[in-house]
């Protein structure tokens, strides 16, 4: 006799009837599986929150205001807080000090220049005319046509001149902060951040799924054996 007054033919069956309770998996399985999902789900928003409200913020830092304009031909001083990328934007469409300017749409060929204060160093302009980096408001529209990099912080002086030597039209340029390059900076961590997690996610969810259906499948073959011994 086995346990809760249940016969068995002999004491073989009752050790096979024991085998098979002791493979059955317990519920407690289908537990775990929810719980893998849901930690990966919750380490994700701890890895990405983070870093989120900070690019509302550094976003703007990047954000037009932070453009020198420069009405040209002509020159003015322009500071750079830091090390980095920058870049030269003409602004077919803009307005300084209450003066409206409207290039044209193809700028002609200028001599453009930027020398530090400090030194007196020439800071190449590589042209990088890309007809799809734009920016456009109401008030300015501007298309980014020099890139160059700053070594060392400080104040320069940024200059350009018609190649042919003529003073008309006026037009202005805006010198400043990658716009682009800045956004794709900022935007980066935040994005691979989420990337990541939803990769660790979906990847937590198929070992969830596979738990389940591994645990369903030896309770499925725990009870067909105990059925056929009774």
């Amino acid at each position: 006799m086995g346990p809760k007054g249940k016969l068995y033919r002999s004491r073989e069956d009752w050790r096979c009837h024991v085998s098979a309770s002791k493979v059955k998996p317990t519920r407690w399985y289908y537990v775990l599986a929810i719980l893998i999902p849901i930690a990966a789900c919750l380490g994700t928003a701890v890895v990405v929150y983070p870093t989120v409200p900070e690019l509302p913020g550094a976003l703007e830092a990047a954000g037009l205001h932070n453009l020198t304009q420069v009405v040209v031909p002509g020159s003015a001083k322009v500071a750079f807080p830091k090390a980095g990328e920058y870049a030269v934007y003409y602004e077919y469409r803009s307005s300084v000090d209450g003066v409206r300017y409207d290039g044209p749409g193809r700028l002609a060929s200028m001599d453009c220049r930027l020398t530090s204060q400090a030194t007196g160093a020439h800071v190449a302009l590589a042209g990088n005319y890309i007809e799809g980096s734009k920016y456009e408001t109401e008030e300015r529209a501007g298309v980014h046509i020099h890139r160059f990099s700053i070594d060392q912080p400080g104040v320069y002086e940024f200059s350009c001149q018609y190649v042919d030597g003529r003073a008309c039209p006026q037009i202005v340029m805006a010198v400043g902060p990658n716009i682009v390059w800045e956004f794709f900076n900022v935007a980066v961590k935040p994005v691979a951040a989420i990337v990541c997690g939803g990769l660790v996610s979906v990847g937590a969810c198929g070992i969830s799924l596979l738990i389940i259906g591994f645990v369903a499948f030896k309770r499925h073959q725990s009870k067909k054996t105990l059925a056929v011994q009774a």
